[in-house]
């Protein structure tokens, strides 16, 4: 019987892709290997990233003036590595660009910063003005200043939430005087102001948005300071009878609320004579 040619070199690369193919497949869930420049220097290249300006995001660069690609990534990176006065800083480095913030986490501004925030108002250096997505107002060709910015973190310190207004300027006018005086007697301590109370009331119940009103029937608003906090009546009142209703509530330095009382019938006392704390 003849012999068969057998095709060896057939074989052989059989066998060879059998061995090089689960080393192919391997290398997709391995790490880049590390890139060496002209000069011999290696630059890791860290697993599971592309190359690339990663940390973009978390530089002041990424909020001034790029609308689209910023409500797309948000602002959590850049405010979840900087203080309030690392941003005061960055917007005195670049005062012709406005940055735009939508939102920072909670808590973000303490008591301690707003105490160097303080010593930061009456500078009048240039900055960046501080604009937020939603705002049709846009501050071309406009600067801010340093003492106004470090009063639009007070602001957003006060309310809880910045930016406290759609734009540092235009929409902002500060008083510098009624802060200083919130800053002595209520700032330093860490308590809540008449003004910042009813503020907090207003943004929990957004009903209570129409208090005060000089509208028939009025409503107005009473308050009594509290030693924890402040006690606040939203009172709607009578056309012949002094009041016809009455929400009351407390609210403690922390900022927390609580209905206290809750009248729905007429009250015959003058709105100037019921008491916050009784609710009547």
């Amino acid at each position: 019987m003849p012999d068969i040619p057998q095709n060896t070199g057939l074989v052989s690369l059989e066998i060879l892709i059998l061995i090089l193919l689960p080393a192919v497949l391997l290398s997709g869930c391995m790490a880049p290997s590390p890139a060496v420049d002209d000069s011999g220097t290696v630059t890791e290249i860290p697993s599971g990233a592309a190359p690339g300006p990663a940390g973009d995001y978390c530089r002041l660069d990424h909020l001034a003036g790029r609308g689209d690609e910023y409500l797309s990534n948000g602002d959590s990176c850049y405010f979840g590595t900087h203080r309030p006065l690392d941003f005061l800083d960055d917007l005195r480095m670049r005062p012709h660009q406005p940055v735009m913030v939508l939102t920072v986490p909670d808590g973000w501004i303490t008591r301690d910063d707003a105490e160097l925030l303080m010593q930061e108002i009456d500078s009048e250096e240039s900055a960046a003005p501080v604009v937020s997505p939603l705002s049709s107002y846009w501050p071309y060709d406009q600067t801010s200043t340093v003492g106004n910015e470090a009063l639009f973190l007070l602001e957003g310190y006060r309310t809880g939430r910045y930016p406290p207004r759609l734009c540092s300027l235009y929409y902002f006018k500060p008083d510098r005087s009624e802060v200083r005086s919130w800053w002595e007697t209520y700032g330093r301590t860490g308590s809540i102001d008449e003004r910042d109370a009813i503020r907090k009331l207003q943004e929990t119940y957004p009903d209570l948005s129409a208090y005060s009103s000089e509208g028939m029937p009025p409503r107005s608003i009473r308050t009594e300071q509290a030693d924890g906090g402040w006690y606040v009546a939203f009172i709607q009142e009578g056309s012949g009878l002094p009041i016809l209703s009455a929400r009351c509530y407390y609210v403690d330095n922390n900022g927390s609320t609580r209905l206290t009382r809750f009248v729905n019938q007429s009250i015959m006392v003058l709105p100037e004579d019921l008491s916050p704390r009784r609710c009547g």
